[in-house]
């Protein structure tokens, strides 16, 4: 299974969208977490169904900051969203090659450190 995590800083710039295509044609990963998509949720349905998977999903930022999207096909994994958090995606995931099941995480922890102990302890919880 290939996964990959992508900090775009900004899915609605040309290049970044040109760029994450080409990777993805290049190395067909399974599951793609795309962090910092700085994008609105219209933004993000018309972006993401360019990028050639057939699921997705998305968190949209927060005043300007952050936004997850996850994007996979159902071809060597079977994929399901578990929860959604302003700051996180967490997901089943079972890999059809090797009949093993995962628990994965897109996280975009925040930059500012008087949030980070709050969101720590959230996600250990």
């Amino acid at each position: 299974m290939k996964v990959v995590c992508w900090n775009i800083q900004g899915i609605k710039k040309r290049q970044a969208i040109s760029e994450l295509k080409f990777f993805i044609k290049k190395h067909s990963p399974d599951l793609v977490f795309i962090l910092e998509t700085m994008a609105n949720a219209t933004n993000i349905q018309k972006i993401i169904p360019q990028l050639g998977f057939e699921h997705y999903d998305f968190v949209p930022p927060l005043n300007h900051s952050g936004g997850i999207a996850v994007l996979w096909n159902n071809v060597a994994i079977h994929a399901s969203i578990l929860l959604k958090e302003q700051r996180a995606i967490h997901m089943l995931i079972h890999d059809t090659e090797n009949s093993k099941t995962s628990i994965i995480s897109g996280i975009y922890a925040p930059a500012q450190t008087r949030d980070k102990n709050a969101f720590w302890t959230n996600l250990y919880i």
